[in-house]
């Protein structure tokens, strides 16, 4: 089956950000495709075009065709289309359809009619062959990220579709489960099936890819053959914004990074004696519903640090920053501020959290507003300062809903400078940014951390960790 896009024109209803012009491509039976390029260049609005999703649901001006079998995507039917085409979202809570994981897992076999003895015969297949047994039976909304992305992706192999559509993929797995996904996709293209792939992280694709497109400002500027694509030097994947392409590369970062894990298991031998204003824990046991994530941790973070925490999915990590913000009160242990010990509402008073999701905690009208909401005494000229240089100010008059995800993210990242609190906690702060915008992360969290707040970071991104952290914390 074939997909393709003749001549495409298209623009966002009220704004260019995510804009294609003049695109063309095909993607033939059998081919992965990589789609890469810096953040908001049009990767996934290709994506929301080939899946149907664009017109029908995200609005805006086109022109050109694109055709599915030389068939029409615009003239057919969303179920017709998701008989040959699975997609996987950059965010996965926006594809779930039922609260527990065997049913979304189930749920487009029962769409189609399937008989209850081949939907529970396909499931068993499914998580053996994705290796996510553990996930069988589970609360969606109890599921870290990474856990998340991975029951959408066995959603849509469920379906056996002929083309997989995937966006960022990998933003929120843990080294294994990036590899993991690699196997996935392996499996999945040794089947016959079309992979097209939007990713910054690109590395675990080498092995996969056929062709490689390379976008900037919606537009086509180069597609690479596999082998012409690995004869790039770094400095010239980095130059185009792209992030690290080999695995020797990534080995070499993780072996250096990994030198300055410390076993939380021996906790105690990490404690330093408390400065002028230190966070710490004694014996802190986090607890959510029945079960136990973290068991009787004691350690210090100390003014100007940038700590890393990093982990599997699913142990907690996501749940022990929301406890150390305030925002997660099921614990026991103390917990110290200053000398001082302190609850959840001290902790919340005292920090601000970048959630994985920022669109839980964008609430205003337009990017500036965004930057005051809920702070007193804040001019209009600081707010400008900072959003010129996360690379926003641009935007500043244009609602958050319509920036990309890696725009929301540095939105966000914007707040916490303006909001001056002591201890700025981010959960996955580069999923979904290029590296240029992950080398300006980085370049911001430093900044922080001269200012002397405390920073702490759960991420998978060693290439992040190496360019800007001086402790890693590995749970496990």
């Amino acid at each position: 089956m074939k997909a393709s896009l003749d001549n495409i024109n298209f623009s966002y209803k009220g704004t260019q950000s995510g804009a294609l012009k003049n695109l063309t491509m095909e993607a033939h039976q059998g081919e992965c495709i990589l789609l890469t390029g810096p953040s908001g260049c049009g990767k996934t609005t290709i994506t929301r075009i080939l899946n149907g999703l664009i017109p029908s649901f995200y609005k805006g001006d086109m022109t050109g065709r694109a055709l599915l079998d030389n068939m029409p995507i615009a003239d057919m039917k969303s179920y017709e289309i998701a008989k040959s085409m699975g997609s996987v979202f950059q965010n996965p809570r926006t594809q779930f359809f039922n609260v527990d994981t065997d049913s979304e897992i189930a749920f487009g076999l029962e769409n189609n009619g399937e008989s209850t003895e081949k939907i529970n015969k396909r499931i068993n297949e499914v998580t053996r062959n994705l290796k996510i047994e553990k996930l069988r039976g589970r609360d969606i909304f109890k599921l870290s990220g990474g856990e998340k992305q991975k029951i959408a992706f066995a959603s849509v192999y469920a379906m056996s579709p002929d083309i997989y559509l995937l966006d960022e993929p990998s933003s929120n797995l843990d080294t294994d489960g990036i590899y993991e996904l690699a196997e996935c996709l392996k499996r999945v293209k040794a089947e016959g099936k079309t992979i097209i792939i939007a990713e910054h992280r690109i590395y675990y694709l080498m092995d996969i890819v056929d062709r490689v497109i390379y976008m900037r400002d919606g537009e086509i500027r180069n597609i690479y053959g596999r082998e012409d694509f690995l004869k790039l030097t770094k400095k010239e994947l980095n130059f185009m914004g792209l992030r690290i392409s080999r695995l020797s590369d990534v080995d070499s970062i993780t072996e250096a990074v990994s030198s300055d894990v410390k076993s939380e298991s021996d906790s105690g031998n990490m404690l330093k004696t408390l400065g002028d204003y230190g966070l710490k824990m004694e014996n802190l046991s986090i607890i959510r519903g029945k079960k136990t994530l973290i068991s009787s941790l004691s350690m210090e973070f100390h003014p100007g640090e940038i700590i890393a925490i990093t982990g599997r999915n699913g142990l907690g990590k996501t749940t022990f920053i929301r406890t150390i913000t305030g925002l997660h009160k099921e614990y026991s242990g103390n917990i110290y501020l200053n000398n001082k010990q302190v609850r959840s509402k001290e902790l919340c008073k005292a920090s601000y959290l970048v959630m994985q999701d920022v669109n839980y905690q964008l609430f205003a009208e337009s990017v500036r507003e965004e930057c005051t909401l809920g702070l007193k005494g804040i001019d209009r000229k600081r707010v400008d300062e900072v959003l010129d240089i996360l690379g926003l100010l641009p935007f500043a008059d244009r609602h958050p809903n319509t920036l990309s995800g890696g725009q929301k993210q540095r939105l966000a990242l914007a707040v916490s400078m303006i909001s001056d609190r002591r201890i700025i906690a981010l959960d996955e702060p580069t999923s979904g940014l290029d590296y240029d915008n992950m080398i300006r992360t980085g370049k911001i969290v430093k900044k922080l951390a001269e200012e002397g707040k405390i920073i702490i970071i759960v991420t998978h991104d060693n290439e992040f960790i190496a360019n800007c952290c001086n402790r890693v914390v590995r749970l496990g």
